[in-house]
């Protein structure tokens, strides 16, 4: 019997990798048809050495079509960038396993971080209330831990992807007998946030400093990309069909004077504000390095994570989320890449 399983899972995993596959290379190549509609077509000395390093060094063609879309943003070909697809088939398997998937379990921040930084006040998890300490938080305390230092907290289900499944809670509507149909999930602080972050995109939904570190083998945590999201209209929560990027310099934490649409086309402003990217910098930019290092130290074999950061209007350093399992590489590898040529992940071919 534990063969017949062994074998139906391993079938089961084979046809997820294909499915998988499939929608990367659907993404890739829709990507690439507007960037070339709007720019003109990659170049064809560019393309072949795409084709070429994903066969030769990654192991299959089907790795090239997120390399196509990496030169035709950085305008030309780079050796080591690491398609999406390869890093999520190839190298983080490799490189954060099972662990990878911590970060979708939100009521560990605490255990696992230990950070003031994050936002958390409760956590339900199977039918439990759990607070910051780890203690169970009963019924007649749920307001007092939930609004004791605010008017307004966001509940995260544990199902939140792009946007979905957010939900801002005011007090003054709060019942503590609805948060049962809630669904597991966690309750975070309301962040007003930073003057400038605000101002720059100028919608509801707050900015977000996406910042992705990587560990070394013999334990070295570094910085590895940075870019600045925001969303647009009157959305309250980022989605990644509506978000705006700007690429961060990693040592100053100024913005790129290009950003780029949802499309990845080029702009040097955002549409609702106006203002230019150029001659903008992250507020307490080293801070918020110092924080994501600081807590990737903490769990260093998962060897590469996205932080999801933002300022209050204080400028303190909050961790809005993190993700150790299927953090996307791709819009830093065409934007910053080669992002992790030195870690020689590309040899990770399956």
């Amino acid at each position: 019997m534990s063969r017949l399983i062994a074998v139906a899972k391993a079938a089961a995993k084979a046809t997820l990798r294909r499915h998988y596959a499939r929608n990367h290379i659907r993404a890739a190549r829709a990507k690439l048809a507007k960037l070339e509609n709007a720019y003109g077509p990659l170049k064809a000395a560019d393309r072949a050495r795409c084709d070429a390093y994903a066969v030769e060094v990654l192991g299959h063609a089907k790795f090239a079509p997120w390399l196509h879309v990496y030169a035709h943003v950085a305008g030309s070909y780079k050796d080591g960038w690491i398609p999406d697809n390869f890093y999520d088939e190839c190298v983080l398997p490799r490189t954060s396993g099972l662990y990878g998937e911590l970060s979708g379990l939100r009521s560990l921040n605490m255990i696992l971080f230990d950070a003031p930084e994050f936002p958390d006040l409760a956590a339900q998890v199977n039918g439990m209330v759990i607070g910051r300490d780890g203690r169970p938080v009963a019924a007649t305390d749920l307001i007092d831990v939930l609004f004791g230092r605010t008017d307004r907290v966001i509940f995260k289900s544990d199902a939140t992807q792009s946007g979905t499944g957010v939900k801002i809670i005011d007090r003054a509507s709060f019942d503590p007998a609805d948060v049962r149909a809630l669904g597991p999930g966690l309750f975070q602080a309301f962040i007003r946030q930073h003057d400038l972050l605000r101002r720059l995109g100028n919608c509801p939904a707050t900015a977000t400093l996406r910042l992705t570190t990587a560990c070394d083998d013999l334990g070295r945590i570094s910085l590895r990309g940075g870019y600045l999201r925001f969303g647009q209209g009157n959305s309250e929560f980022l989605k990644s069909a509506e978000e705006v990027s700007a690429p961060v310099d990693l040592a100053s934490g100024e913005l790129s004077a290009t950003g780029y649409l949802p499309s990845w086309l080029r702009c040097d402003r955002h549409p609702q504000s106006d203002i230019p990217f150029a001659g903008q910098a992250v507020p307490n930019f080293a801070e918020c390095v110092r924080v994501a290092i600081r807590c990737h130290a903490r769990i260093p074999y998962i060897r590469c994570i996205g932080w999801d950061l933002t300022l209050d209007e204080t400028g303190a350093v909050k961790i809005m989320e993190w993700n150790g399992g299927h953090n996307g590489i791709k819009f830093t590898e065409a934007t910053q890449g080669p992002c992790f040529a030195d870690l020689n992940w590309q040899s990770f071919r399956s």
